[in-house]
């Protein structure tokens, strides 16, 4: 009787022994858990950054390239000879002079397809008139998201390309942008849709 009573205590010690072991197993299951939450916060958030960073930097180069494109291609002894910003973009996607990375909507032989940039917003190049001359012309960026109308707006007022930029309803008639005038002038996104206008004009 001794024996199964030592052998009975014996147990009961045991098992709360493996008791204790299993509250210990759980808040350390707790603790690895919350580690892997913040490194995949982490590598999320510095992915999402660097997507961010790549899309500015992509976008810079095809507002620089559409640029380059019209003036190469639309531009005529008389300017640019367009009666709207829809026919003069849809010229330029049919004679092939945006970037292939960019969303072309409608069938681009037809000259009347439209361009769009990584964000969903329309992309349109129109006709500016000096003098009453069209020897100039705009590329409208729309749903630009805060933080790429800042860095798109400085980024091309370095390039010297334009001679003036607008951001949403202020004009920068010098093409000239700082940042601190841009984080000022680029309004919030709507949830994670961009808001912002841009509008670079070229004279020339």
């Amino acid at each position: 009787m001794l024996v199964q009573n030592i052998d009975v205590n014996a147990l009961k010690k045991n098992e709360k022994e493996t008791s204790h072991d299993k509250g210990w197993g759980i808040m350390e299951q707790g603790a690895i858990a919350l580690v892997v939450i913040i490194v995949l916060a982490l590598v999320f958030g510095g992915l999402y950054m660097l997507r961010s960073r790549t899309g500015v930097a992509n976008e810079s180069s095809n507002i620089q390239t559409i640029i380059t494109s019209t003036q190469g291609l639309l531009k005529g002894s008389d300017g640019y000879t367009f009666t709207s910003g829809a026919k003069m973009t849809g010229a330029l996607i049919q004679m092939g002079g945006v970037p292939k990375t960019m969303t072309v909507r409608g069938t681009p032989s037809s000259g009347t397809a439209t361009l769009y940039n990584s964000w969903g917003g329309a992309v349109t190049v129109a006709p500016a008139s000096t003098s009453g001359f069209n020897n100039g012309f705009t590329v409208t960026y729309e749903k630009v998201p805060q933080d790429a109308c800042i860095q798109i707006a400085t980024q091309i007022s370095r390039t010297g390309l334009t001679n003036g930029i607008t951001l949403n309803s202020t004009a920068h008639s010098d093409g000239k942008v700082t940042t601190e005038e841009a984080s000022a002038q680029c309004t919030a996104d709507n949830g994670s849709t961009g808001t912002n206008k841009l509008i670079f004009t070229i004279n020339g």
